[in-house]
């Protein structure tokens, strides 16, 4: 029978890219084939999980989540590496639909894990920014570091894109000193422009089109000013426009330097030696589309195998799967669907779990048939 790696991303708001992972395993594992598992992160919904798996200390840690209100979130430590989740402190899946509005959503929750990371001798940040439900171009995530950030009349103007739109100063504080930060996004798109932050995420975060008027005209001025301030561009920098800009807020004003979080957490689990050996690889998440191909975990993971495994098949399981021809292009074989009869997206995602179980048994069954 074939050896198997199954390596799934988080299905957003539904399984945890653990569970996923897990689930499918089983799977295979009760059709009888060797499976090899690899905790898939990105950066986004399931990063903490992964660093717990792989062994790190989890410790919660009081903030706020998108529209304010207290909550816990991890931290997980992996010795003096400190990784942080902005799922978990600013994520679309903290939210109800009806509080998905980007022009009151902050990451402020963000940058308060943040500095509890720098207060307990922190000396590697990795910054998961995947998973958001904000576009305020990190000024929340600044402002609980300590940065001032005003409008015109000298009021503070950090919150959500009403912050943005009314931004006049930025006054830098200096919070990162010793402290490398890494910022784990597979987003490529820019600050602004047809790509960048305001059109492209601005809608899925709930921005109706005078919104996405309003955050890109803000986003242009936030990159003005940190031009004028830092002679960083982040206008059309590759990945700034990530988590509704904090991607280039991290870089400019905080010193960070983006990676491909699927790559970094690849590596850091020895990806390439685990894929030896297997000729089959299941990776998967809860939409697969157009967007899968710039640089999303189950295009990595695809294109990384397929390096180890030239002749090996590479199969995606997907809540949705759009633009079939582009994804095969990019690396992946064959596309399987969870939903087997015609249901809501909120159906969907509340029975996630299931549906991917029964769709897994499904494909390991195909599979085993060929032996």
């Amino acid at each position: 029978m074939a050896k198997v790696l199954v390596s799934m991303n988080a299905f957003k708001g539904s399984i945890s890219t653990k569970a996923a992972t897990d689930a499918v395993a089983l799977a295979f594992e009760g059709a009888g084939f060797q499976v090899e598992k690899v905790y898939l992160a990105d950066g986004g919904d399931g990063t903490t999980d992964v660093a717990a798996a792989l062994g790190g200390r989890v410790e919660f840690v009081s903030t706020f989540d998108p529209v304010m209100r207290p909550i816990e979130a991890p931290v997980v430590w992996l010795g003096q590496t400190a990784v942080i989740e902005m799922a978990r402190a600013s994520g679309w899946a903290l939210i109800a639909a009806e509080e998905r509005n980007p022009m009151l959503t902050t990451t402020w929750g963000t940058g308060l894990l943040i500095k509890h990371a720098l207060e307990h001798g922190a000396d590697r940040i990795i910054l998961g920014i995947g998973g958001s439900a904000t576009v305020d171009g990190g000024l929340g995530m600044l402002a609980a570091l300590g940065f001032s950030i005003t409008d015109e009349a000298g009021n503070a103007s950090w919150r959500g894109g009403e912050g943005l739109s009314r931004l006049a100063r930025v006054v830098a504080n200096s919070p990162m000193k010793q402290t490398r930060l890494v910022v784990a996004s597979d987003v490529t798109n820019p600050l602004l422009g047809l790509t960048g932050a305001a059109p492209v995420f601005g809608p899925q975060k709930g921005a109706t089109p005078d919104m996405v008027t309003l955050l890109e005209k803000g986003l242009e001025r936030l990159a003005d000013i940190t031009l004028q301030m830092t002679g960083v561009r982040l206008h059309d920098m590759s990945g700034a426009g990530a988590a509704g800009g904090v991607g280039g807020a991290a870089v400019a004003w905080l010193g960070g330097h983006l990676e491909s979080g699927a790559e970094l957490f690849m590596d850091l689990e020895n990806f390439d030696a685990r894929a030896v050996g297997c000729t089959v690889l299941v990776t998967g998440e809860g939409s697969i589309d157009a967007q899968t191909v710039y640089g999303k975990a189950p295009v990595r993971v695809a294109q990384r195998f397929r390096k180890v495994s030239p002749e090996g098949l590479t199969v995606a399981i997907a809540g949705a799967v759009r633009d079939r021809a582009q994804v095969r292009e990019a690396g992946i074989d064959v596309f399987i669907t969870t939903l087997d009869r015609p249901m809501s997206e909120r159906e969907a995602m509340e029975n996630g779990l299931a549906l991917l179980t029964q769709a897994a048994a499904e494909l390991a069954h195909l599979l085993s048939l060929k032996g």
